[in-house]
């Protein structure tokens, strides 16, 4: 009987811990996780439900606008990082931050455009993680 109640007790914990967005942290260092001729790096912070974002994007070769940006947000009902953000050339919006297995999907929509160039590293990026630690300060 004992031993019932502590598999109970523990299910019930293992349970709480999965459904609570405060346990699947997203605090860390993320990078694109195709290759391509661009790059885009997101540094979060996370503190509890609130987080800091902080981003750098531009090609690899050089050419063309390299943004950055941060944010402060939270978690949202859905267990997903919700952040407006302001950019370097002043354009602004929000972004979303969720999981998808082992990578994560960071969703950028623009609601204020004051330069086009940057718009190309905005949208719909699939993200890895490479570290548990942000590698830049946010701001």
């Amino acid at each position: 009987m004992k031993y019932l109640l502590v598999l109970t007790f523990l299910a019930i914990c293992l349970v709480g811990c999965a459904t609570d967005p405060v346990a699947a942290g997203f605090a860390g260092h993320y990078v694109l996780a195709k290759s391509t001729n661009t790059s885009f790096v997101l540094n979060v912070e996370q503190s509890g439900k609130s987080a800091k974002m902080h981003y750098l994007a531009g090609r690899d070769d050089g050419s063309g606008a390299a943004p950055g940006g941060d944010g402060e947000g939270m978690l949202n009902a859905k267990g997903e990082l919700e952040f407006p953000w302001t950019d370097t050339f002043d354009n602004a919006g929000t972004a979303i931050l969720r999981r998808e297995g082992r990578l994560f999907h960071f969703s950028m929509k623009a609601s204020k455009i004051t330069e086009p160039r940057a718009l190309p590293f905005y949208g719909e990026l699939t993200l890895k993680r490479t570290s548990t630690k942000p590698q830049m300060s946010t701001r």
